[in-house]
């Protein structure tokens, strides 16, 4: 029997659709704190040199910019939004590195708990950021 012949004979599952697959909040959590730290290092910190080196260049463009963010409501979201990434990779990486330290248990009933809390934190976070920030 060929390896080939072997694999059509077994029962497995070809094709699975992961949209189908439902998963932990812990693992989506893990997978979205991935994902916002791709967008740090290709969108967030890009971003925030070119503000940083267009507001340190002189004191006019300085003042350009304060007017452009007061005036124009989607460069507040922009910012809004870079600083909102930010903080929802460092609560995340937070929740990572205890449960790496065992200061957090690792059983599915405390890993939902930490889950929840870690979304909750963020949450109140990002209510607090938007009101300070807009």
């Amino acid at each position: 029997m060929t390896f080939v012949t072997f694999l059509m004979t077994q029962n497995r599952p070809v094709n699975i659709n992961l949209l189908k697959i439902k998963l932990p909040l812990s693992a989506f959590l893990s997978i979205t704190h991935r994902i916002s730290g791709i967008l740090i290092f290709f969108i967030v910190l890009p971003v925030s040199f070119f503000i940083f080196s267009e507001l340190t260049q002189s004191q006019d463009s300085f003042n350009n910019f304060m007017i452009m963010y007061h005036k124009n409501l989607g460069i507040k979201f922009g910012c809004v939004g870079l600083i909102l990434i930010f903080q929802y990779h460092i609560f995340t990486g937070v929740r990572h590195i205890l449960m790496d330290f065992h200061i957090l248990n690792e059983s599915l009933s405390s890993s939902y708990k930490s889950a929840v809390t870690t979304l909750v934190l963020f949450a109140v976070n990002a209510l607090l950021t938007l009101w300070v920030m807009l």
